[in-house]
């Protein structure tokens, strides 16, 4: 009975860092879509166009950041 009481109290303590690596990844795409919006805005007032920019670069974030999430956690054969 001790014997195992000591093994859940030693394994209870141990930190757990699994939650770091998403919060890391929220806010990287938090701050990488606020920089390709400000940068579609600024590429709408260049080239006079109404939301074109602003729409297109990021969805295009979105679409790289979910192709290379994807790549990162498939199996590796």
């Amino acid at each position: 009975m001790s014997i195992h009481s000591t093994e859940k109290k030693s394994s209870n303590r141990e930190p757990n860092y699994n939650w770091s690596k998403y919060i890391g990844l929220g806010s990287q795409l938090i701050v990488g879509l606020l920089i390709t919006l400000f940068v579609g805005k600024k590429l709408d007032e260049y080239f006079n166009k109404h939301s074109f920019f602003s729409w297109l670069t990021p969805t295009l974030f979105i679409l790289v950041v979910l192709i290379s999430v994807v790549r990162d956690t498939q199996n590796k054969k």
